[in-house]
């Protein structure tokens, strides 16, 4: 045995998954905690990983971990120690780096940034994030302005869009080799395609589902959405709103944010551009969309996104509204509004607000929330932050991770926020035991100069 990942974790938290490394690990290997086996899954001759409950840790403290391997040549390795500290007030670390959007790794227990040209020598990569001590690790080259980033469902692969070349590439982890380059196509008039979102499949590592659009025109989500098997579009296709040629019957329609339902059999969608502010859900199978259900004026608000809980099985949206999607019902409302993420495995709601606090006039507060309730639990305020919220995601057992960017009014560049601690596992009691928490995006600021007949969606052009 050579690491634990993670290596420590806080008394009181959620269940997780701890990742053993070493060497000459085979197939009927286990893992043993305080000298007792647990159930052991052999990923390869280097990596184990065992499930730890909420109970295995919820007292302080350490367990010794090591590796049986059976007779004949086998034995048991040394031990390592898993370090349970006790709950402490939420740390907040800053990385000075600015990053188009992010990503966790629950296997490999890492970050995955994409950085902008602007970043210099380590621009147009991406760039691997430690959550747990906030240090860097590698970067793999990706292409022309990579931008958002999903993981996908056994943690296989890392799909990156490119701003710069009309593309979603394929990376496998951890090594972040390119193993396939998705071409988007383009439309008549408008010119190419470019992932306005990407949500790698729940169930199966060679699939994507991608939002295409033209963020220079309005509406920009008018190349659909498409689903690719290892980079292969599936026949049957979301049309969007006026998109040249597209046959499909499933359409038109503004499919801005998108999210897969737990088992992958269906997605749901929202409309984000105009006043109709559609919620739609489609059933998917093999041949890719079939009829959609629209639910016009559910999720209101402009350029938000929306979040799907396996555990609640519930639809979230940045505007604080809470969608049953086998009907299309608001069941309720929390009361607050920016960038948010669900986690249904510990009950709780964070939202950052998208103003700064006004008594200092830096700094942004997250809030949390009972998922279930929909009552406030806890508030923190990141001070001094550099430029403005644009992405934020759980990571681990206790973590957030907030990016921010400039505003595009002001010299002040973004950063990568992490947040871990007792703000983040909360004092919710209405846990839900289950996990499947998936990225979240925002396009929060438009892009200065854009162009479009915006006139048209009820909303004028950024200054």
């Amino acid at each position: 045995m050579s690491s634990l990942s993670p290596s420590s974790v806080t008394a009181g938290g959620a269940a997780f998954t701890l990742t053993v490394t070493g060497s000459n690990f085979v197939s009927s290997s286990v893992v043993e905690w305080n000298q007792s086996p647990r159930t052991t899954t052999w990923v390869n001759s280097t990596t184990l990983t065992i499930p730890v409950s909420a109970g295995d840790i919820a007292a302080s403290g350490s367990a010794d971990i090591s590796v049986d391997n059976p007779a004949p040549g086998g034995g048991t390795s040394g031990s390592l120690s898993l370090k349970i500290n006790s709950p402490q007030t939420s740390g907040i670390t800053t990385v000075n780096l600015t990053a188009n959007d992010l990503a966790w790794d629950p296997v490999h227990q890492q970050i995955y940034l994409s950085l902008p040209s602007a970043d210099g020598a380590n621009g147009n990569s991406i760039q691997v994030l430690n959550p747990q001590t906030g240090t860097l690790g590698a970067t793999a080259f990706a292409g022309s302005e990579p931008n958002l980033v999903s993981v996908s469902a056994n943690s296989q692969y890392l799909y990156v869009s490119l701003d710069g070349a009309s593309n979603v590439i394929q990376m496998t982890l951890p090594n972040l080799a390119i193993s396939n380059t998705i071409a988007l196509g383009g439309d008549k008039f408008n010119g190419p395609y470019f992932a306005m979102d990407v949500q790698a499949s729940p169930v199966a590592d060679a699939t994507v589902a991608v939002v295409r659009g033209t963020p220079e025109y309005s509406p920009e989500e008018e190349g659909g959405v498409v689903i690719y098997d290892s980079g292969v579009p599936r026949p049957d296709v979301l049309c969007g709103w006026i998109q040249f040629g597209c046959t499909s019957s499933t359409g038109p329609g503004l499919f801005d944010s998108i999210q897969w339902g737990a088992n992958a059999a269906e997605i749901f969608a929202a409309n984000s551009e105009d006043t109709a502010f559609d919620f739609y859900t489609i059933p998917v199978d093999a041949s890719g969309f079939g009829t959609v259900t629209d639910y016009p004026g559910v999720v209101p608000g402009f350029f938000g996104s929306i979040h799907y809980d396996a555990a609640t099985q519930l639809v979230y949206d940045d505007d604080g509204r809470s969608v049953d999607p086998a009907n299309g019902t608001v069941v309720g409302t929390f009361n607050a509004s920016g960038l948010m993420v669900p986690d249904g495995s510990l009950g709780i709601a964070y939202f950052v607000g998208q103003t700064q606090n006004q008594t200092s006039g830096s700094g942004y507060t997250i809030e949390s929330f009972d998922l279930n309730h929909f009552t406030p639990i806890a508030t923190l305020t990141i001070p001094n932050i550099a430029g403005v919220p644009t992405h934020l995601i759980r990571w681990g057992t206790d973590g957030l991770a907030l990016t921010t960017a400039s505003n595009g009014n002001s010299s002040s560049s973004g950063a990568v926020y992490l947040i871990s601690g007792s703000f983040v596992t909360g004092a919710s009691s209405s846990a839900i035991p289950a996990e499947n928490v998936r990225r979240t995006w925002k396009r929060a600021i438009l892009p200065p100069g854009k162009s479009g007949n915006l006139s048209r969606l009820g909303f004028s052009a950024a200054p």
